[in-house]
C-alpha cells in the first residue's frame, strides 16, 4: 500500500481478505529512541488497511538538527516534532532519500514551522510530479468520483492528493544528483546517490563517524517496494551499501539491521528478483521471499504474500523496464 492507486486498492482488498491473520500482528507503533552518535530513530508504521509511513531519523550536529525523511501521516509528523523539541536544537535541514509520499509528505509542515530549514534531495521528484504522481492523481480522482475505490482507501487517497497538489513544496532547495561529502548542521556526512534503483535517483547517507548507513527504501519490510523501481539498479545500490563499511543499516521501513541481518535481507532480495525474472511459477517467488525474510515478516504473512505476489508480477511482466532507462 503505497502512494499510487493500483497497489493501494489491491492491498486494501488483500488486507480485508486476510483479516483473521491480522489479529496476530502487533499493533503499529511510532517510536523514537536514540541509536547512538547524536542520532534518533522515529520508526514508521504500516497498519493493515492504511498506507505506510517510512522511518525518519533525526541527527544532531553542532549547528542544529537534521531530519531524514518526514513520513506521511499526522501522527508520524507529531512524533518527529516531539523528537525535535526534546533536545531543543533548531531544525536546519531535511534530507529526503526519495520522493515517495511516505517519505516526503511531512516536508511542508516542517518547513512552515521552521522557515530557515533547507531541504536536500535529488531532482527525481520533478519527473515524478510531471509523470508518475500526476498520472496517479488523475486515476485517484476518477476512482473517487465513480465510486470504484474501496471505502477503506478513500481517506488515504484524499490525503495523498492533497500532498501532490502541494508538489512545489516537496522540491529540494539543495539538489544532490551525484554522490558527494557535505557538512550539514555542522555534521560531516557522505550523501550517496543510487541511479535507477527504487526511483530514478535515490539518496542514502553514510555516517562514517558512526559506521552507519541510512538507506531509505533500498531496504524495506515486509517486502521490497518495487512500484517505481529498476531491479538491476537496486541490486547495484545494495552492493554499494555492502561495500561502504557500514556496521549498522537504517532501513526505510523496519527495524535497525546489523551487517549479518542486512546480508540476509539482501540475499532474499537477490533471490526474489532472480526468481521473478525467471520462468517458474510466481508463487514460488513469493514463497521464497516469505522464507528468506521470515525474520522481519513475523506473523504478517498474509499481507506479505499478497504484496510479494503483486511485485513479482510487476517484475515478470516487464512493467518496470522503463524505470531502468536513462
Amino acid at each position: 500500500m503505497r502512494c499510487w492507486l493500483p497497489a493501494l486498492v489491491a492491498l486494501v482488498l488483500a488486507g480485508c481478505a486476510a483479516k483473521p491473520a491480522v489479529e496476530s500482528v502487533p499493533p503499529p507503533r511510532t517510536y523514537a529512541h536514540g541509536i547512538g552518535g547524536g542520532t534518533f530513530l522515529i520508526g514508521g508504521s504500516f497498519a493493515p488497511g492504511r498506507s505506510p509511513d517510512g522511518n525518519s531519523v533525526i541527527l544532531y550536529g553542532s549547528e542544529g538538527s537534521i531530519v531524514v525523511d518526514t513520513g506521511r501521516h499526522a501522527d508520524h509528523l507529531t512524533a518527529i516534532q516531539q523528537g525535535l523539541s526534546g533536545l531543543g536544537f533548531p531544525l536546519v535541514a531535511i534530507v529526503n532519500t526519495h520522493w515517495h509520499l511516505d517519505h516526503v509528505s511531512g516536508n511542508p509542515a516542517l518547513k512552515a514551522a521552521h522557515p530557515e530549514v533547507r531541504v536536500y534531495g535529488t531532482s527525481a521528484i520533478d519527473g515524478a510530479l510531471a509523470g508518475f504522481l500526476a498520472t496517479s492523481a488523475e486515476a485517484s480522482r476518477r476512482a473517487l468520483a465513480d465510486g470504484t475505490l474501496p471505502v477503506a482507501a478513500r481517506a488515504e487517497v484524499e490525503g495523498d492528493l492533497a500532498t501532490i497538489a502541494r508538489g512545489a513544496e516537496l522540491r529540494p532547495d539543495v539538489i544532490v544528483d551525484e554522490s558527494r561529502d557535505m557538512t550539514i548542521a555542522g555534521r560531516p556526512l557522505s550523501l550517496r546517490v543510487a541511479h535507477h534503483a527504487v526511483t530514478t535517483r535515490d539518496l542514502w547517507i553514510y555516517d562514517a563517524a558512526e559506521k552507519r548507513a541510512i538507506v531509505g527504501d533500498l531496504v524495506t519490510v515486509p517486502v521490497p517496494f518495487l512500484d517505481t523501481a529498476c531491479p538491476e539498479g537496486w541490486l547495484k545500490a545494495l552492493d554499494e551499501v555492502a561495500a561502504s563499511g557500514a556496521e549498522q543499516i537504517v532501513p526505510g521501513h523496519g527495524a535497525l539491521m546489523d551487517v549479518a541481518s542486512f546480508n540476509r535481507w539482501r540475499s532474499a532480495f537477490v533471490d526474489f528478483i532472480a526468481c521473478a525474472k525467471g520462468t517458474g511459477a510466481l508463487e514460488g517467488c513469493s514463497a521464497g521471499w516469505l522464507a528468506g525474510a521470515a525474520t522481519w515478516i513475523g506473523n504478517d504473512t498474509a499481507r506479505a504474500k499478497a504484496m510479494a505476489d503483486y511485485y513479482g508480477e510487476l517484475v515478470r511482466s516487464g512493467k518496470l523496464d522503463g524505470y531502468c532507462k536513462a
